[in-house]
């Protein structure tokens, strides 16, 4: 314990806090979110109940995640609407979870492991369901020992005669640090093997997002394709997604993100054994304008997982904020 620190500040509150607080307006009226700050400028809120994900990320008072026209909707629609393409109606913020059975478009997949007489296929929605679901807060605070702010979770994706899937989320970030940290486990809490994906869909917004930022540690043939498309809003613009395999075409640990207008740096790092291809997502749509670095695991049935029963998998995902 930090005694020379406590005599200045007696409850860490003028370096670093998180508060708990529930939305009293707006489309998002209802739901917890946890409200963080360090004291080195790094300030995050965790959407409770949509799926534990982090909806805003600043640093130095720039903002660096991505805000949608969806304006963080609560209750959350379903995602298996409008043909399954629903995600849509939902999406919004720093980091998307998808899965965890599923990700990609919507598609059939083929359910019956899950042993039941009829249903032998189910329509997977866009980016799968665990993004909409409510999580259970386990713990969140600034440790007076460890100099950490912290918040724990747990979501669960469940249908009977389908997946019984957990995720417990701890995201952690030093109160004097730069790097803020995800650590992940999926569980199979069913007792028939389970269809396991997911993809860590991390969106990068304005001002952070501009025409000025460029991007690193991608294979050259991407990394040079994709700075000399300086990001600018364009009314036509569609998107454009670019997607790695590491185990094909190896690329570097973290990946930068810089913008010299800003005089920000990002640095993204995450398991890529576990987490093996990696997509960059360009939605530069006027009204849209995001960036996507996503991280992710295989898909069935090509070389996707099946969790068996009580079998979990870790994931973990940092972030280095730094000025230049």
């Amino acid at each position: 314990m930090d005694m020379e620190l406590l005599k200045r500040s007696a409850d860490l509150r003028s370096l670093a806090d998180i508060r708990l607080v529930t939305l009293e307006d707006g489309p998002g009226r209802g739901q917890r979110i946890l409200v963080a700050r360090n004291a080195a400028g790094v300030a995050f809120e965790v959407a409770v109940d949509r799926g534990f994900d982090i909806s805003s990320l600043s640093f130095k008072g720039t903002n660096i995640g991505w805000h949608s026209p969806t304006q963080m909707a609560f209750p959350t629609h379903d995602p298996g609407s409008e043909d399954g393409w629903g995600f849509l109606r939902n999406f919004d913020g720093f980091l998307v979870t998808c899965g965890l059975d599923h990700y990609s478009k919507p598609s059939e997949l083929d359910v019956s492991h899950y042993n039941h007489p009829h249903l032998k296929t189910r329509k997977m929605p866009l980016h799968g369901r665990i993004a909409t679901e409510k999580g259970r807060l386990v713990s969140y605070g600034v440790d007076i020992e460890t100099l950490e702010i912290s918040c724990e979770g747990i979501v669960r994706q469940a249908s009977v005669f389908g997946e019984t899937l957990e995720l417990q989320r701890k995201i952690t970030l030093a109160i004097f640090g730069s790097e803020l940290a995800i650590q992940d486990t999926v569980t199979n809490r069913g007792f028939r093997p389970t269809d396991h994906a997911v993809m860590y869909h991390t969106n990068f917004g304005y001002p952070f997002l501009d025409d000025t930022l460029t991007i690193g540690g991608l294979p050259d043939e991407i990394s040079s394709e994709i700075n000399s498309s300086p990001p600018r809003p364009g009314d036509e613009y569609g998107e454009k997604v670019d997607v790695v395999d590491n185990r094909l075409t190896p690329h570097q640990v973290p990946v930068l993100l810089r913008n010299l207008r800003c005089g920000i740096e990002i640095a993204m790092s995450y398991g890529q054994a576990a987490l093996p291809k990696l997509a960059i997502w360009r939605a530069y749509q006027s009204g849209v304008f995001a960036l996507g670095v996503e991280p992710r695991t295989d898909l069935r049935p090509a070389n996707g997982a099946l969790l068996q029963p009580s079998e979990g998998r870790s994931y973990g995902l940092t972030f280095k904020f730094s000025s230049v």
